[in-house]
């Protein structure tokens, strides 16, 4: 294994097979992306379950594990360009923001519809990775995939909450207690 501790994902009954496939994947991504890996590129990549591969990532983020961060980005509702990273949900700003790009006036803490949340690889592998078959297991065949998979929002965690999930809303509000 590249990355030991995603073992642990074993005992919060995660496939083996969908673990091992998790480990490959975190292991050949290209320094360029490691700040903005997305659960949703990789169940499109691995052929996992796109809820699978959620609570997969949202469990490697957690402390026990800590192979993945979390990362919280506010997009503007009008123009969807980029006003801020923050590492957790509770640092969110408060009072409206004025996106850079176009002027638009919101509320990032009001429009969780438009907080995208990434993962940040923490750990390096524990071996490096030399065979060019590890990297072909993620090839979509014939398929140039240019990343611009759909991304993974605040709110669809609101919409699907479960235990595995929970940790990436701490100090948020009623909205997700309500939920479940």
């Amino acid at each position: 294994m590249y990355f030991p501790p995603l073992i642990r994902l074993g005992s919060y009954n995660i496939n083996p097979f969908a673990i091992g496939l998790l480990d490959s994947w975190l292991a050949v991504q290209r320094q360029a992306v490691l700040s903005n890996l997305s659960p949703i590129r990789f169940s499109d990549q691995s052929d996992i379950d796109v809820e699978l591969a959620i609570d997969m990532f949202s469990l490697s983020a957690q402390q026990d594990i800590g192979v993945l961060k979390a990362i919280y980005k506010c997009i503007c509702p009008n123009c969807d360009g980029q006003n801020g990273k923050y590492n957790a949900l509770s640092s969110l700003p408060k009072q409206d923001i004025i996106c850079r790009y176009c002027g638009y006036n919101y509320s990032p803490n009001q429009r969780l519809d438009y907080v995208e949340i990434v993962f940040e690889r923490c750990l390096e592998p524990s071996e490096s990775v030399t065979s060019t078959r590890e990297r072909d297991k993620f090839s979509n065949s014939g398929v140039i995939n240019l990343g611009n998979a759909e991304s993974l929002r605040v709110q669809d965690i609101i919409d699907k909450p479960n235990k595995a999930r929970r940790h990436l809303l701490n100090n948020l509000d009623s909205r997700y207690e309500a939920a479940q």
